[in-house]
């Protein structure tokens, strides 16, 4: 599911001219880098994810749980202004920050998914760390979304459903009066209906 995600937030980033790519992750050590700007959507790993009863009752599928899946989102940011300081790298990621949790917010949404947030600042690039030289910002903020867990076979197949009372027909009446009689008996004059 986080991987879906990850693929219509590229998308959707996109269609807002936003000029960085998503990347889902975790990337490999020898990938990270702090030389090109992105998006990286990645599964927190081991620890991340939580469990929760349902909201609600659903009995075919049931759905005993609900699966909270952890993520975390990376934003490399890296200004082109000529001699960026590190405001200026900070600004942008900052701008993309808010693209991505705009459209997240509007994915999750459509999905009927339920997304928390969890805290986020800024970090050391792994790559420039004991460097003086603050030629990037990463932004990086944590966030799981609800997933159900359904009781169903391997090959999705739920219980079979019965339709009960189509040979029968049911008919309910009621006899209803202002009047007030002793408990259990209509007063004369009562209408059906």
């Amino acid at each position: 599911m986080l991987y879906a995600i990850a693929r219509q937030l590229d998308v959707a980033l996109r269609a807002q001219h936003v000029p960085f790519g998503v990347v889902f992750g975790p990337e490999a050590a020898d990938a990270i880098t702090s030389a090109r700007e992105r998006v990286v959507f990645e599964h927190r790993g081991p620890g991340s994810d939580s469990y929760s009863p349902p909201v609600s009752k659903q009995t075919n599928p049931e759905m005993p749980f609900i699966r909270w899946q952890g993520a975390r989102i990376l934003i490399y940011a890296r200004s082109n202004v000529v001699g960026a300081t590190w405001h200026d790298h900070t600004e942008r990621a900052e701008h993309i920050v808010d693209h991505v949790l705009a459209e997240l917010d509007q994915i999750v949404r459509i999905r009927k998914n339920t997304m928390r947030l969890g805290p986020g600042g800024f970090l050391d690039p792994p790559d420039a760390a004991g460097s003086d030289v603050r030629g990037v910002a990463v932004y990086a903020f944590d966030l799981s979304i609800d997933r159900g867990v359904f009781r169903m076979s391997w090959e999705g197949r739920v219980r079979e459903e019965v339709i009960v009372g189509t040979d029968v027909t049911i008919v309910n009446v009621m006899k209803v009066s202002n009047a007030a009689p002793p408990a259990g008996t209509p007063p004369l004059g009562a209408e059906t209906i």
